[in-house]
């Protein structure tokens, strides 16, 4: 186990103190760059957004370069996320008090540890509600006060405003997914902006994938066009597959055969595989995590279905 020491001296090297310098690979082409322009656009007239797509198209990567954007220009670094599912309760949202403080000196402010949305209102930055439809709707309940009148109940200690900074983006999968919630028509009503993604144009994703590569790999144009018919191919089959392979899965194929071509290259690999052979191999591992069949659909029969049809092979 690490010690102290070392845990406290990693942690302060590797801690995110400044989001406006903290780098971020993003294309904002095609769908990515006008849901920024409208980001930007609820922020200026005071409207809260919500994304709302399926997983892997890019929702939190957009809020946190939205976020490093603010940072920027507001000389404010305080960027905040919580990423909801069934567990989360209100004092995830808001804080809590330490037991021991507080069996000492009582509920008093010194004995309170404050939470993500309280600590964005009072220091004006940007809280991201993730997965918002993943939480109960009693959690959900706890955004109504701050997103109507922008000020929240801390109980013991009293109701504090937000800074006139403070602002909050919600990012959801469609709600046809399952373990998602339905929204409460009284948190629908205060989300005034909804910005749909999709999955993106093929030319957009194919610039994903590319940025996503380290510098040292590359792969052929040939070969990301077979990696992005094989993903797109999951997405075409509504039949059998309830939630196909994102962008994600993109990447890491690609990722691993760069990875594979620069082993050629440097000649540590002898035995030079084929590109639709490789992709083949990769495809059933990747995809066997990366996509949700339906009910009653082996996985592996849809994957080596897929395989032949874009590979052949």
């Amino acid at each position: 186990m690490i010690n102290k020491e070392r845990f406290e001296e990693l942690f302060q090297q590797q801690l995110i103190k400044d989001i406006s310098q903290e780098p971020i690979d993003i294309v904002l082409s095609g769908q990515y760059g006008k849901a920024l322009e409208l980001l930007r656009d609820a922020e200026a007239t005071g409207l809260f957004p919500a994304l709302v797509g399926p997983p892997g198209v890019g929702k939190t990567i957009l809020c946190r370069y939205f976020a490093s954007l603010r940072a920027k220009e507001k000389k404010n670094q305080s960027f905040f996320w919580l990423t909801m599912d069934e567990s989360i309760k209100p004092s995830h949202f808001i804080g809590s008090f330490d037991p021991a403080i507080t069996l000492k000196k009582g509920f008093v402010l010194e004995a309170f540890n404050p939470g993500p949305l309280l600590s964005a209102m009072l220091e004006g930055g940007t809280f991201l509600a993730n997965e918002i439809n993943r939480a109960t709707e009693y959690s959900q309940n706890t955004l109504l006060e701050p997103l109507e009148e922008e000020s929240i109940n801390i109980p013991h200690l009293g109701r504090i405003k937000a800074s006139k900074d403070f602002f909050f983006i919600s990012a959801m999968n469609p709600e046809e997914l399952s373990g998602t919630h339905r929204l409460s028509e009284a948190l629908k009503d205060r989300i005034k902006v909804w910005i749909k993604l999709t999955y993106p144009d093929k030319t957009t994703e194919l610039e994903i994938i590319r940025i996503n590569l380290p510098e040292h790999f590359v792969i052929e144009e040939s070969e990301l066009e077979l990696i992005y018919s094989i993903i797109n191919e999951t997405r075409k089959n509504k039949i059998d597959i309830e939630v196909p392979a994102s962008i994600r899965a993109g990447i890491a194929m690609a990722k691993l055969l760069a990875r594979r071509r620069s082993l050629e290259k440097e000649g540590k690999i002898k035995e030079k595989t084929s590109t639709n052979e490789y992709l083949s191999e990769i495809t059933r591992h990747v995809l066997l995590g990366s996509m949700k069949p339906k009910p009653g659909t082996k996985v592996e029969n849809i994957i080596e279905s897929i395989i032949h049809k874009t590979l052949g092979a």
